[in-house]
């Protein structure tokens, strides 16, 4: 079910719930799997996702929501999860923290939701996750990413579990990656908020550790702009044409990567010819400019289709586009990831108790869409999951946007935060003063040990 809006206090009365338990086990007499003695379901349990179907990141929510509900279908189709058939209950958060703050709030005390898949922003996440933390609910961290999450004391959530790769692993992949163009004059623009900052840091820390000879033009005062942005991109345009670099890094996305694409090629049809960009984007932003994206952008993505050619992969992407009628975007990917991993978990724990499952997920491996089995490891409770790194290319027709050429799906074993970095950023080794604000990845202790 689709709310837009979240609902007062609704609570069934005891008739009405009977009534509906009846008609339920009615409907489902025919299913399979791990079903009661009388060959249906024993009810209906929930899974709740609190997503942008409004607002900046509505392309990312569109996406999640609708693979919720198929993943859902295909884990009833199995039996469902402990013998119970899985619903999904989806609210708009409309991109906001306050929002997404109080649709968690009713999907765990008024839904009762199972587990809850996050939000869209790190910053929803940041005040999501304790939510699920004091009512001991599975958070399963699909989208959001930064890597406070699971190492910022304040935020460290036992119920926590990430199957993205996060700011430190995406930010490392993007800095590589820059040193191995050899870019000597860079350009940064990032969002003003925890996702785009902590990015950001882990970009120039790599950048700076793989090529020490890199200099960033823009004055850090300017690196950030607010989120979500004003719509016009005036004074960045008209920044990285005053600084002339020979590239730009940015982690701006969503309606914010597809404005400022947008603006920038009305101000110059070459702009992106004459800067290149290393950016973070996925199949939605493709789709949404389609024949107007760049060619020659060098993108880094979490999960694009096109670059991961498996069977797993093969009958997902048919499967979606038949019910959906469009491609996964990279977000599908990973919250079917999510939501078959919590399924198979549930399982196995042979409960919906938070606790017994993350037992069954913390140090486990799962198969993934993506072509490799993951592992939760202990401590930050991340999936070794990687990232895809190319260049936009034109598909030959294949699809309605561009591609990626000399595509490179690297190895989350070697974009993982180290364990030692880790435990360094909880005990505040890597800021200024005990101020957890000033953190850099260039004050950690083993960091400068190299």
């Amino acid at each position: 079910m689709t709310r837009n809006s979240p609902r007062l206090g609704r609570i069934p009365s005891i008739l009405t719930f009977s009534l509906a338990a009846l008609v339920l086990a009615a409907a489902c007499g025919g299913g399979g799997g791990q079903q009661n003695s009388g060959g249906g379901f024993k009810g209906t349990k929930k899974v709740g996702y609190s997503g942008a179907l409004t607002g900046q990141s509505a392309l990312y929510g569109k996406a999640v929501s609708q693979t919720l509900k198929l993943a859902m279908d295909d884990l009833n189709a199995k039996g469902g999860v402990n013998g119970y058939k899985m619903e999904p209950v989806i609210y708009d958060d409309g991109t906001t923290v306050d929002k997404a703050t109080a649709n968690f709030r009713e999907l765990i005390l008024q839904d009762n939701v199972q587990a809850a898949f996050g939000p869209v922003t790190s910053a929803q996440c940041q005040a999501t996750s304790p939510i699920a933390k004091q009512n001991k609910t599975l958070f399963l961290s699909a989208t959001c990413n930064s890597y406070q999450l699971s190492t910022e004391p304040d935020l460290i959530n036992p119920y926590f579990t990430s199957v993205v790769p996060n700011t430190y692993m995406e930010g490392t992949a993007a800095g590589r990656f820059v040193a191995k163009l050899g870019s000597k004059r860079t350009f940064i623009v990032s969002p003003k908020y925890l996702f785009g900052v902590s990015e950001t840091n882990a970009f120039v820390a790599s950048l700076k550790r793989a090529n020490p000879s890199a200099q960033i033009v823009n004055p850090e005062s300017t690196w950030y702009v607010p989120f979500p942005t004003n719509p016009r991109w005036d004074s960045t345009i008209n920044a990285i044409q005053s600084f002339k670099p020979d590239l730009i890094y940015t982690n701006i996305f969503a309606a914010d990567e597809i404005n400022f694409v947008q603006q920038a090629q009305q101000v110059d049809p070459d702009f992106f010819k004459k800067y290149p960009f290393v950016d973070l984007s996925s199949v939605d932003e493709l789709r949404a400019l389609g024949n107007a994206y760049p060619i020659g952008m060098h993108l880094y993505m979490r999960a694009p289709f096109f670059a991961i050619n498996n069977q797993r992969m093969n009958d997902f992407v048919k499967r979606y586009k038949e019910r959906f009628n469009e491609e996964p975007s990279d977000w599908a990917v990973l919250d079917y990831d999510a939501a078959m991993m919590w399924g198979q978990a549930a399982n196995a724990a042979k409960s919906f108790d938070a606790d017994k499952v993350i037992k069954q997920i913390v140090g486990h491996s799962f198969q993934s869409l993506r072509g490799y089995s993951f592992t939760i490891r202990a401590g930050d409770q991340q999936a070794d999951v990687g990232e895809t790194i190319g260049t936009t290319a034109d598909s030959g027709g294949k699809y309605k946007f561009p591609i990626l050429k000399d595509a490179q799906n690297l190895k989350g074993s070697d974009l993982i935060m180290p364990k030692q970095l880790m435990q360094e950023l909880r005990d505040g080794k890597c800021e200024k003063d005990g101020n957890p604000t000033t953190t850099d990845f260039a004050l950690c202790p083993s960091w400068k040990q190299g």
